[in-house]
């Protein structure tokens, strides 16, 4: 077929017009009822505002969410706990020498525990029996009124009052200088050169102090069993939070400058929980670290960071979301996490360790002992306590935790035992 010039020009320029992308103005060749389809409606462009500054509230909503979360998870560890746990057990039944628990995991385990209510405190040996709903455990020694029915505490450090009251042992209560003022300590006399200063965990007492007071000093050790910081009767931190022992090992370095003056020629650091992340930063810290003779360490907080992540997974949350927390703990105290990471500077350690961790603590991971221990081969004695919660490696069986502090001590202070145990009526060593 043939074309003239002048149609196939039009044709090239109409299939030119197609290809070519639409002017601005491209529209105003539309008829006038096609134009007005081509216009976003007023209502539409509300809907699309709505739609975004809904996405945008939701987002600030959750960010608003996941901070006052991460505070309060920050809160929990950093803020001063002044009332101790919520009793969490409940006593069915007294028969004679007995006493029937409700049953759970803690109310399971082997070994020496107290019971613990508003008016009063117990002592409660090894388990007699069980069945689905209850535990049967031998009553060792109570003092005040425990009936059927009331909610009690299950408590690791088993003792209450001084080392006399509780124990029978001779004892004072010191003071000893630290940059925030006096500092309150009891201090448990022995015959050997080497003392042992002993350091809690977070919230803590020095009535949690009394199962490794009586250790040692069947073992010859002098003992100063010492507050710190936060601690109820000792000076407060200047802005009132606890820091991880990132400022409490300076007062762990005040009672070293004590003992040293009053006769200690060598120490024996001892640290359970967060008294074993204070011993951390005095073993990294501190000049008088050459003066230590070996650490004995139990579920200590060797790394923040892990058990930030293990107690998200505990909740049974992603470990990520511990991330969030350190940033709120960060920003609350200027956080150096490699410093609190005991793994990231094994060279501190060089001293005879004893490390007890046991195998079901649900709030220090077992891991960051084992990953310890395997770090410093030839320094650390590791032991895992079967069927032991966090800090409970004397109380699931006080007999052969003595056996294994005395070997210890024997090779690193030159301690022996300076009687053969008595057997209490919970099997646990009395004090002589």
């Amino acid at each position: 077929m043939l074309y003239s010039q002048g149609s196939l020009a039009e044709r090239l320029d109409n299939l030119g017009d197609t290809m070519r992308p639409p002017s601005d103005d491209a529209t105003d060749t539309l008829p006038a009822a096609e134009k007005a389809s081509h216009e976003p409606s007023p209502g539409r462009h509300k809907r699309q505002r709505r739609r975004i500054l809904a996405a945008l509230a939701i987002g600030v909503l959750a960010i608003a969410i996941g901070v006052l979360v991460s505070w309060h998870f920050a809160s929990e560890v950093l803020v001063p706990e002044r009332f101790g746990s919520k009793p969490g057990t409940t006593v069915e039944r007294l028969p004679p020498g007995q006493v029937v628990l409700s049953r759970s995991e803690a109310t399971q385990r082997p070994g020496i525990y107290g019971l613990d209510w508003q008016t009063g405190h117990a002592v409660v040996g090894e388990v007699l029996g069980s069945k689905a709903d209850t535990v049967t455990r031998r009553l060792c020694v109570a003092d005040g009124y425990m009936v059927a029915g009331m909610k009690v505490t299950l408590d690791p450090d088993v003792y209450v009052g001084n080392p006399t009251q509780a124990l029978g042992l001779p004892y004072s209560s010191v003071l000893y200088p630290d940059e925030l003022g006096p500092m309150p300590a009891w201090f448990i006399p022995g015959h050997s050169g080497t003392w042992a200063i002993v350091v809690h965990g977070i919230n803590g007492n020095l009535e949690g102090d009394l199962r490794m007071a009586a250790s040692l000093h069947r073992d010859g050790l002098p003992a100063l069993l010492i507050g710190y910081r936060e601690d109820l009767g000792a000076p407060a931190s200047p802005d009132g939070l606890h820091h991880m022992g990132l400022t409490e090992w300076r007062d762990l370095a005040a009672a070293a400058s004590y003992a040293l003056a009053h006769g200690a020629q060598r120490l024996i650091l001892v640290g359970a929980s967060m008294g074993g992340a204070i011993v951390a930063q005095f073993m990294e810290r501190s000049p008088l670290a050459t003066h230590v003779a070996g650490i004995v360490l139990d579920a200590p907080a060797l790394s923040w960071k892990a058990i930030l992540a293990f107690n998200a997974k505990e909740m049974g949350l992603p470990s990520f979301l511990a991330l969030p927390v350190e940033w709120a703990i960060g920003a609350r105290i200027d956080a150096d996490w490699n410093s609190l990471d005991a793994l990231q500077h094994p060279s501190a350690f060089h001293v005879p360790i004893l490390l007890f961790h046991g195998t079901q603590d649900k709030i220090v991971p077992i891991a960051t002992s084992e990953q310890f221990a395997k770090e410093l081969p030839g320094w650390v004695t590791f032991y895992r306590v079967a069927n032991a919660g966090h800090t409970e490696a004397w109380n699931v069986d006080p007999a052969l935790f003595q056996h294994r502090l005395t070997a210890f001590l024997s090779r690193t202070a030159g301690a022996r035992e300076t009687a053969a145990p008595s057997m209490g009526p919970c099997g646990a060593a009395d004090a002589p």
